[in-house]
């Protein structure tokens, strides 16, 4: 794959000569930039862009993952102060700042505000929108902001690159993919690769289905075929409102649909076990390209989506059902419900809070354990209570098994 350099970039020309304009001029203690503009226009690209072209070390971090103010400490200051040890340029970019919670960020906001006044790198942060936590960051920053791309110049665009490629379309399709793409290159692209593989990309009408029923007859159809398709008209819309909008979120909803309907039915435990293990499994390639942006994946994921769960559930009367907790939280939940004493109880012993064990001490523990023969003996002689002492042996042998 070729990466694309700075002259590539289509539209958006003022806003990208003020980034580089920033990025030749910057020095300790100048303002971060702080992009904001709807997905798909180029944002992270031209960063990524940026740092090739003038050989400055990348370190990418997306705020929505990483947004309390324990773990952005643990990553931002060795970066800030390697710098000014070494010498080395660095570029610091914090993708999808919109994505941190007032509610939830634990401080981490607060705390980039803070650390942003007198930056010993360059700083480079990204949003899709203006919300709350954008305009806090940006009375600290420099905001620069993205615009969909116009249709005229993303037909041009459309047409460089399937010059490139040596591929054409005619013009009534590239017509539909510019008019269906509103503006994100990203989208245009990906549809792009699609119809030239031989492929429809025309936007089918809203399903008149909602996510009930798409489960109930993914579940009862007999053949293959039939699940997939319905699987695949649903990643078109929905029509409840409790869904996401975006292809991501709702390629997350349908995990999250699925989980909640299998849990929730009455079937053999193998069977469960089967298709909890599958949905795992679903779920990392999911997470792994959407962080890693790989969109050619996301294209194939209803088909691996059915591949993986339909031999097993046939004739299993698995039903639609809402779960009160969503499938990414459930093993986070069981796991902190049983840690929570325990956690108590070795806080004593390193004196220090609950919070504070849990945040510094718990992981480096664990791994020390681990590399110790007998220590489940070790660690059971050390905690009186057996239940508790059986929740710590639990997470110690996890890092033992890899899990």
């Amino acid at each position: 794959m070729i990466e694309p350099k700075i002259s590539d970039f289509v539209g958006n020309e003022n806003s990208r000569k003020k980034i580089i304009e920033w990025f030749v001029k910057w020095e300790n203690g100048s303002k971060p930039i702080l992009l904001v503009g709807p997905p798909g226009v180029g944002k992270t690209s031209f960063v990524h862009a940026l740092s090739r072209e003038f050989n400055i070390d990348l370190v990418e971090l997306n705020a929505s993952d990483t947004r309390n103010k324990n773990m952005l400490a643990q990553i931002v200051f060795p970066i800030f102060s390697n710098a000014s040890l070494t010498g080395k340029n660095y570029v610091l970019f914090l993708d999808e700042i919109d994505g941190i919670s007032k509610r939830e960020d634990s401080g981490g906001l607060d705390f980039l505000v803070e650390l942003f006044k007198e930056p010993t790198i360059r700083v480079i942060m990204a949003a899709n929108k203006s919300n709350e936590a954008v305009k806090k960051i940006s009375k600290v920053s420099k905001t620069v902001t993205f615009a969909p791309i116009p249709p005229r110049l993303s037909m041009l665009y459309l047409d460089k690159i399937l010059k490139i490629q040596n591929s054409s379309l005619k013009v009534n399709n590239k017509l539909e993919l510019v008019r269906n793409s509103i503006g994100d290159i990203r989208s245009l692209l990906n549809a792009a690769q699609v119809m030239t593989a031989g492929y429809s990309t025309a936007k089918r009408p809203v399903v008149e289905i909602d996510i009930e029923n798409m489960i109930n007859q993914f579940f009862s159809f007999n053949t293959f075929d039939e699940a997939l398709e319905i699987v695949r008209g649903a990643d078109v819309s929905y029509s409840d409102p409790r869904f996401g909008q975006s292809s991501e979120d709702r390629r997350k909803d349908v995990l999250a649909a699925f989980f909640a309907s299998i849990v929730m039915s009455k079937i053999e435990m193998a069977t469960l076990s089967t298709l909890l293990d599958r949905l795992s499994e679903l779920d990392v390639i999911l997470s792994r390209s959407l962080v890693m942006r790989n969109w050619k994946i996301l294209r194939y994921f209803p088909l691996i989506l059915t591949k993986s769960l339909f031999y097993e559930s046939r004739s299993k009367y698995i039903r639609y059902n809402r779960y009160s907790i969503g499938f990414e939280n459930m093993g986070i939940l069981s796991r902190a419900m049983g840690l929570k004493k325990a956690m108590r109880m070795l806080a004593q012993y390193f004196h220090t809070s609950s919070s504070s064990f849990g945040c510094f001490y718990f992981e480096p523990l664990k791994q020390i354990l681990s590399r110790i023969k007998k220590y489940e003996d070790l660690i059971r002689s050390a905690i009186p209570s057996e239940k508790e002492a059986d929740v710590i042996v639990r997470e110690v042998s996890r890092v033992v098994g890899g899990s």
